[in-house]
């Protein structure tokens, strides 16, 4: 009996402790070399799109050019690929503080779970966050089932399936 009060706490935190930084790494995914991403979008790293108003400063910062990255994806080669270290940077410096950042624009207050778990989706856009109108109101009311039941119920979730039972879960269970 204790065994099995122990497995159900570690399923359990399991659940809910995922929705983190490293989780939206893990979600997205890491590559070296660009790639056309499920929306025919030149990336590179975690989630680094390359059609960002930004992206020659910032890929030129880690000594890339985007024109050379951009002619990779093109022709399908990998002669301009990023270190590991290139790709935590960029991801540290760039993108997961602006997914934060629409995450508490969008339900400031929220816990580290939370908060976390919004962060995901907004990795997709804050644009793409911003639709979640039902859900914000959930959370700015901290009804944390029906936050979770309406991200479960959008077009996303079923765009990305594990990772939205992940985000729900960690939104209802903060």
């Amino acid at each position: 009996m204790i065994k099995l009060f122990i497995l159900l706490v570690c399923l359990a935190s399991t659940s809910w402790a995922a929705c983190s930084r490293e989780q939206t790494i893990t979600n997205e995914g890491r590559r070296r070399c660009c790639y056309y991403d499920t929306k025919g979008i030149p990336t590179i790293g975690v989630g680094f799109n390359l059609q960002r108003s930004d992206a020659k400063s910032i890929l030129s910062k880690f000594g890339l050019s985007l024109s050379d990255v951009l002619a990779d994806c093109r022709l399908g080669t990998q002669k301009h690929c990023m270190t590991n270290s290139q790709m935590d940077s960029i991801f540290d410096a760039y993108e997961y503080p602006s997914a934060t950042q629409c995450a508490d624009s969008f339900a400031p207050g929220l816990s580290g779970q939370r908060r976390a778990a919004v962060a995901d989706v907004a990795f997709a856009g804050c644009g793409t966050l911003n639709q979640f109108v039902n859900m914000k109101a959930a959370l700015l009311k901290k009804d944390w089932a029906t936050a979770a039941k309406e991200l479960q119920n959008s077009k996303w979730c079923t765009q990305v399936k594990g990772r939205c039972t992940l985000d729900a879960d960690c939104i209802r269970n903060g």
